[in-house]
């Protein structure tokens, strides 16, 4: 049942962006629903991205030390004339 609720909210919400853009008020609509029983700022909270990356961010700096940081640096002179930027 709340997840149909969310998905018609979330329709509607991305309706109102395409038409009129401006802010996504899907969180708002989702905290006005006197179904769900949570305030604007629980909403805000139980989507926030970061509880949903687990070690995510751990891995990549893992990965980052034990695999790409070696190759740079055997590789250094060749790089170092080079103009490289690397954005992630």
């Amino acid at each position: 049942m709340l997840h149909e609720r969310i998905r018609v909210y979330a329709q509607a919400a991305g309706d109102r962006l395409k038409a009129e853009g401006g802010e996504n008020d899907l969180l708002d609509r989702i905290a006005a629903d006197p179904v769900f029983l949570l305030t604007r700022e629980e909403v805000a909270a139980a989507a926030d991205p970061r509880i949903f990356v687990g070690r995510a961010p751990e891995q990549v700096e893992e990965f980052l030390a034990a695999e790409v940081d070696p190759l740079l640096a055997a590789h250094a002179a060749a790089l170092s004339d080079a103009a490289v930027e690397v954005k992630v």
